[in-house]
C-alpha cells in the first residue's frame, strides 16, 4: 500500500510485537482479548478497513498507558483523524487526501 500508517495502528502493532518478543506463544487473538476487542475487528482496524469508536479507543489507551495523558491525547487524535478520513471517503473520495483508507 505504501501509505503512512496512522499513529494509533503503529502503536498497537508495536505493542503486539513487544508482547510476542516476550512470549513467543502470544497471539493476535490474545492481544485482542486483553484489549476487549473482537479479533476480526482488530484485524480490520490494522488493515484500515474499520476504525475504533473514540470510546473504545479511549478504553484501549487507558489499558496500555493509564497515566500518560499526552499519549492518550495523541492516540485519540490519531483515531479521530482516521475516523474523519473514513467518513469523507464514504461520502466523496475527492474531499480528502487521506492515504490508504477504503
Amino acid at each position: 500500500m505504501g501509505a503512512k500508517c496512522p499513529f494509533f495502528i503503529q502503536y498497537l502493532k508495536e505493542e503486539l510485537d513487544q508482547r510476542k518478543l516476550r512470549n513467543s506463544n502470544y497471539s493476535h487473538r490474545a492481544f485482542s482479548q486483553w484489549l476487549e476487542v473482537d479479533p476480526s475487528f482488530l484485524s480490520k482496524v490494522f488493515s484500515r478497513q474499520r476504525v475504533f469508536s473514540l470510546k473504545v479507543a479511549d478504553s484501549i489507551i487507558r489499558k496500555l498507558n493509564p497515566d500518560d495523558s499526552e499519549m492518550r491525547e495523541k492516540f485519540l487524535t490519531s483515531v479521530s483523524e482516521e475516523m474523519r478520513c473514513h467518513s469523507l471517503n464514504k461520502y466523496d473520495t475527492e474531499l480528502t487526501d487521506c492515504p490508504g483508507t477504503h
